[in-house]
Formats: C-alpha cells, structure tokens, sequence
C-alpha cells in the first residue's frame, strides 16, 4: 500500500493504529514490532504526516532486542 495514495483521513487513522500499536507492544512481551521493518515503515508514515502538515503524535518505537 502506497501512503501518497491514500486520504488524509485514511493516513491520519493509519498512522495512528501503527502508533497504537507500538505504544501497546512497548508494554507487552513478546514484542512484534520492534523490527527495523516496522520502524522503516512509521518513518515512512510520519515524513508524510510531516509533509502533508498533519497534526499527529510521535510513534516511539521500543529499542532493538539484543
């Protein structure tokens, strides 16, 4: 799926499940998103929260097991 294709409103509810979901996994073991694909993936999603000027919380993904 291709984030300059979607809505606004569609990356603004995307971005913040992803969000959600690693503010969940941060809590939880094991964790699933602390790979460094997810992490390439909420960069993605929040360059284009930043370039479309969108107001959105920071997703602060759990460090990288060991």
């Amino acid at each position: 799926m291709s984030v300059e294709t979607m809505s606004d409103e569609s990356l603004a509810r995307y971005y913040e499940n992803v969000r959600q979901q690693v503010e969940a996994d941060r809590v939880h073991k094991p964790r699933l998103t602390g790979s460094s694909t997810v992490r390439q993936y909420a960069d993605r999603l929040r360059d284009e929260m930043i370039r479309r000027r969108l107001q959105h919380s920071p997703i602060t993904c759990p460090p990288e097991p060991d």
